[in-house]
């Protein structure tokens, strides 16, 4: 069964989840998915450790010899950071060392000895290897940018690896505006030195006085996506890839030991071997949210958009890291059909980094969702034993994004793909027949004289 492709201007004109066109103005930017140039972006709405391996697989470059999984080990008092029992299977199915620098800020990771102390508090040390590279100094690494940096001063240890996971978390930030790969690989990968000689953009390396030369914040975006591309270079662009956790979306990273609480939900995780293309996609799944009243991103759009935190991948597009152009490719649908299957089920639901199973038969578990959980099939991706006509009527109400399933019939796929969802199907045939095979389903039946989904769910309601 093929993938599904989700290109940007779907997420454009429907945003990512169906039905929804908030925030709309906010949009940073609009993207031309024919473009050649287009990247592939990964993406899976569940988090979890299977779910982090899978997209890692998804992407076709197999992490060799000695591999640095780069994190951020998160401040002390902080909570937002990628988990240990998140990363822990991926970590160790790739044999790699985790990695990290100190910061350039006081804190509990500014020196080498507090910041053993912060990763052994947060269990990293229980998890796989750590290191942190600039224990024993820094070396640099030349950049292809010099309009700020003429260098990228990084930790010494980054020369013993052949490979590197640029595994971040997405979040705000509040220089940045947003933090996802490219900080990761900038700022994340730098040496303290070297952090405080990009957010100077060029000034100082001084730890100490840097505070007193952040004013050019132009400067400092694009002294990150020199750094990064930088970094991109010396594993030469092809034993390197990336990966984004789309989780606890709070306005402040984590290196903030007191972060705001996140205002909007997850949205799950994304992966591509263009970082530009990944972050582009990551920030317009943020713009383009449904936001409503408690699950708003209004405060995250606002925290990127008053840092000018778009700028970082305007500029490293035009320096040559990657594209802005992108396509989304749902890699859901085939393992959650082959779930629903293995374990007898007749329906799953994943959203916002989370997967329901039901075993209801029939179209009493949508029905209950609409009714109930309405939350629940907002942009979901959806696996169903067989859909009718009745199933798809509620799916569309709902406003599932994308469907998977062994069975349709023909005017439940052609209902589906009028409101905009995408469908995958093993077989399609004429009609659902009832259990006993002798007609037509009985849902179905009573729907058979409108094609409107809301009248559908209307009739079904009042049964």
């Amino acid at each position: 069964m093929k993938k599904i492709i989700l290109s940007t201007l779907y997420l454009v004109t429907l945003s990512l989840f169906l039905g929804c066109s908030a925030r709309q103005a906010n949009r940073p930017v609009v993207h031309h998915p024919q473009n050649p140039d287009t990247a592939v972006v990964y993406m899976t709405q569940e988090i979890s450790p299977a779910a982090l391996v899978r997209i890692y697989e998804a992407l076709g470059r197999p992490a060799t010899g000695r591999v640095a999984v780069k994190i951020s080990t998160g401040e002390a008092g902080g909570h937002n950071y990628l988990k240990p029992e998140l990363i822990r299977q991926l970590v160790n199915q790739v044999n790699g060392t985790i990695v990290e620098c100190n910061t350039a800020y006081p804190g509990k990771r500014n020196t080498t000895k507090e910041h053993w102390k912060t990763i052994k508090e947060h269990g990293f040390l229980d998890i796989a290897k750590v290191d942190l590279m600039d224990e024993e100094g820094d070396f640099t690494i030349p950049v292809e940018d010099t309009t700020w940096i003429k260098y990228d001063r990084v930790g010494s240890h980054l020369k013993n690896y052949d490979f590197m996971i640029n595994l971040a978390h997405f979040k705000g930030h509040a220089m940045g505006g947003f933090g996802g790969v490219l900080k990761n690989q900038s700022i994340g990968v730098a040496s303290a030195a070297g952090k405080a000689y990009i957010h100077s953009a060029g000034i100082t390396e001084n730890t100490t006085t840097t505070w007193l030369h952040t004013g050019n914040q132009d400067g400092f975006l694009e002294s990150m996506a020199a750094a990064a591309q930088a970094v991109h270079n010396y594993f030469g662009g092809e034993r390197i890839l990336y990966i984004n956790v789309v989780n606890n979306l709070s306005v402040d990273c984590d290196c903030d030991s007191h972060p705001a609480a996140p205002e909007m939900n997850d949205i799950g995780i994304l992966a591509s071997l263009d970082p530009v293309a990944l972050d582009q996609a990551c920030v317009d799944l943020v713009f383009n949210y449904p936001s409503k009243e408690g699950d708003d991103a209004a405060a995250l759009i606002e925290r990127i958009n008053s840092r000018h935190g778009v700028h970082i991948l305007e500029h490293a597009a035009q320096i040559g890291l990657g594209s802005r152009a992108y396509e989304i490719v749902s890699i859901d649908g085939e393992q959650m059909l082959e779930q629903l299957n293995a374990q007898g089920l007749s329906l799953l639901v994943r959203n916002h980094g989370v997967t329901t199973c039901h075993e209801n038969r029939g179209v009493q578990d949508l029905l209950t969702l609409v009714e109930t959980q309405p939350e629940r099939l907002q942009g979901a991706v959806v696996a169903d034993k067989l859909i009718g006509k009745a199933a798809a009527a509620l799916m569309i109400t709902g406003g599932v994004r994308e469907v998977h399933t062994n069975l349709i019939c023909t005017p439940a796929r052609e209902m589906l793909e009028k409101a905009g969802v995408q469908v995958s199907a093993a077989q399609e045939v004429e009609m659902i027949l009832n259990r006993d095979k002798t007609g037509q389903c009985p849902m179905d039946r009573r729907i058979n004289d409108t094609d409107d989904p809301a009248e559908c769910v209307a009739i079904l309601k009042n049964k």
